[in-house]
């Protein structure tokens, strides 16, 4: 396995932290990956909470997209497209967690 390389602050901060508390790098390394991945299932699940109030449901969003809207309006789409991506993610991301 390659070996992770930090910039000299971060060795330090590391460093300092493992003084403080017994951890070790790996588990600091580890709960750094499972907050970040938290954080961000936080941020999308948020952006759908909007795409929620907005359109109920994407199966709501795909009939009004369907419907016909001006050829220069490409909102519905896009946020079809995102909210679509959004659930891609959030699964994607919500098994990683499961495997940390």
């Amino acid at each position: 396995m390659k070996k992770m390389t930090l910039t000299a602050r971060t060795q330090n901060l590391l460093d300092h932290l493992k003084s403080l508390m017994t951890v070790n790098e790996d588990e600091i390394v580890q709960r750094g990956i499972a907050q970040a991945t938290t954080e961000r299932i936080i941020d999308l699940r948020r952006r759908a909470g909007q795409f929620s109030e907005t359109y109920e449901s994407v199966a709501n969003l795909e009939a009004l997209a369907n419907a016909g809207v001006s050829a220069d309006d490409h909102t519905l789409y896009t946020d079809l497209l995102e909210w679509r991506a959004i659930q891609h993610e959030l699964e994607s991301l919500a098994h990683f967690l499961e495997t940390v």
